[in-house]
């Protein structure tokens, strides 16, 4: 499910914004029409129906949060030649090899990643209400967009989602890590990095072994070839502590990150995509102008109504 940024104490009248409002010169769609397509086009490719949904969510959380080169452009670029050359199988059934109550290991044998990682974060969450943490080892999903957005699948439930990944092309490891918590009386926190970025600084480099031993190894990816481990956790802040001193907890720890530097806003993680996604909801998601093209293309191949024009 798509980022949803909950209510927060207002800004001073005197502050000006820190997010631009989505560039008017491009094509400006309605966001759940955007979702719906996305969705349907995968269907007609595969999908079942509720997996097409969120399969959608994920692939369209990049351009609903800022960050369109992760968005639907990657929808012909990459996911459905995935599935017409057979590397995803988009109605595959999970194999579930180990269960230890708070713990799992499964392999999605081949499934669209846009779901499986989802799928993942709720098994997680459902585990993390029993016994206070959920985690899920697991391999064989494909591409599956932003780590984030699927760590964000926890924080309807009061949860921190955490996503880390091992695998890519052997001379371009992918080394993603996502995380999301609530964060009071502020918009969530969310961040969503690569951590094989860092990994080029010699400093950083234990953080991308680390994230091969939780994601990689744990999982068994190494037995897979071109296969991509996952380490999916979900954390019940509420069965170690109250609800109510939690949310003050994490309302006075991020509120504190809040203030101005050289006339310039200071902001953690998270803030700037709740904004942007608010904006997108009420003027619309904007979209290049080749991309506008290939999903009106797809929609006519498709026999279905191409996207409406904001505006």
């Amino acid at each position: 499910m798509p980022l949803r940024p909950r209510s927060r104490r207002p800004a001073p009248s005197t502050a000006p914004t820190d997010t631009r409002i989505p560039e008017q010169a491009w094509h400006r769609v309605p966001a759940d029409e955007l979702v719906t397509l996305v969705s349907l086009v995968l269907t007609a490719h595969g999908f079942p129906d509720a997996r097409a949904r969120m399969a959608a969510e994920a692939l369209c959380h990049g351009d609903l949060t800022g960050a369109p080169d992760t968005g639907v452009q990657q929808l012909l670029q990459l996911h459905l030649p995935a599935v017409e050359s057979g590397f995803v199988s988009p109605g595959a059934e999970p194999l579930l090899i180990a269960d230890r109550g708070a713990a799992a290991l499964i392999d999605y044998r081949r499934a669209s990643g846009l779901w499986a990682v989802g799928d993942a974060m709720d098994r997680a969450v459902v585990r993390a209400g029993r016994f206070g943490v959920g985690l899920v080892s697991m391999r064989g999903a494909g591409p599956f967009g932003r780590a984030g957005h699927h760590a964000a699948r926890a924080l309807p439930h009061g949860m921190i989602g955490l996503v880390l990944a091992a695998g890519g092309v052997e001379d371009q490891p992918a080394h993603p890590l996502g995380m999301a918590a609530p964060a009071g009386a502020y918009p969530e926190f969310m961040l969503d990095v690569d951590l094989g970025d860092a990994a080029r600084n010699p400093q950083f480099a234990g953080f991308a072994l680390m994230v091969d031993v939780l994601a990689g190894v744990l999982s068994g990816v190494a037995d897979h070839e071109h296969d991509t481990g996952l380490l999916v956790m979900a954390i019940a802040p509420t069965t170690l502590r109250s609800a109510d001193g939690f949310y003050r907890a994490a309302s006075a720890l991020f509120g504190s990150m809040l203030g101005w530097e050289g006339g310039g806003p200071i902001r953690y993680p998270g803030w700037r995509e709740a904004q942007y996604l608010e904006q997108c909801r009420a003027l619309g998601v904007p979209l290049s102008a080749s991309v506008r093209r290939q999903l009106d293309s797809l929609a006519l191949k498709l026999s279905l109504p191409p996207l409406t024009t904001v505006g």
